[in-house]
């Protein structure tokens, strides 16, 4: 796996700002991502950091700053060749396809470079999947559901993995296993940003946190000085 200390960021942003319509919401977002990393991002609803997510895989319709993903440029491209470059979404209302079974989501979307998981090996990091392939999306459960649309981009060779939300309204043992699955997805190599707001959960598998606020990021804390910033950061998240 890439030593992250001794890498150039595979993700680099660098005054990021995004609008909804006439709604300013990103005011110059900063941040890096190393490869191999799992970072957080944290704060209060509507801080802006599904809005970063969105911006980062081309779907804001307006955007400004620098987005460099493994040395590119990628502010001015669409959506569809970013996702080529090796970045996969998993927006937090997760996207499957109601009328599909598990298996034709599953194979939905396209491959776009090499590396991507094999279907054998996705249904090993997600044994309810095999068990399920013939099920239609709404006979899905939540994890269920969830296990599938990070199945689905695991297929598609994307090697920096955006998860939205991924452990919302999820009974705890599905948030166990989630947290298993992102350390075996790090182990592997893969690069993952998660927002989070259960940062106990946060913490159990991510190297670093950004805490955004009103659009910017105001500070960074290492895992491994959480603890002894967890009342600012209770203080941060309104906690």
């Amino acid at each position: 796996m890439p030593d992250p200390k001794s890498s150039a960021p595979l993700l680099s942003v660098r005054g990021l700002q995004a609008w909804y319509g006439e709604s300013h919401v990103l005011h110059g977002i900063d941040f890096d991502v190393n490869p191999g990393e799992v970072v957080t991002l944290l704060g209060r609803n509507g801080a802006g950091k599904t809005t970063t997510m969105k911006s980062i895989i081309g779907v804001m319709a307006k955007r400004q700053g620098s987005i460099r993903f493994d040395g590119q440029e990628t502010i001015r491209l669409p959506s569809r060749q970013i996702a080529r470059l090796g970045i996969g979404y998993c927006p937090e209302e997760r996207g499957i396809f109601a009328s599909l079974s598990v298996e034709e989501n599953l194979m939905l979307p396209p491959v776009v470079k090499p590396g991507g998981l094999p279907v054998a090996e996705i249904y090993t990091l997600f044994p309810n999947l095999k068990m399920r392939l013939t099920s239609q999306g709404t006979k899905l459960s939540g994890g269920e559901q969830q296990m599938l649309a990070i199945g689905r981009i695991l297929r598609t060779g994307a090697n920096l993995l955006l998860l939205d939300e991924p452990t919302e309204g999820l009974a705890p043992v599905i948030v166990e296993q989630i947290g298993h699955t992102i350390a075996r997805l790090k182990e592997r190599g893969f690069t993952i940003i998660l927002v989070e707001q259960n940062f106990r959960f946060a913490s159990t598998v991510a190297d670093r946190h950004y805490v955004i606020e009103q659009g910017k990021v105001i500070d960074m804390i290492p895992n491994a000085e959480l603890e002894a910033n967890i009342d600012k950061l209770h203080a941060y998240l309104g906690v």
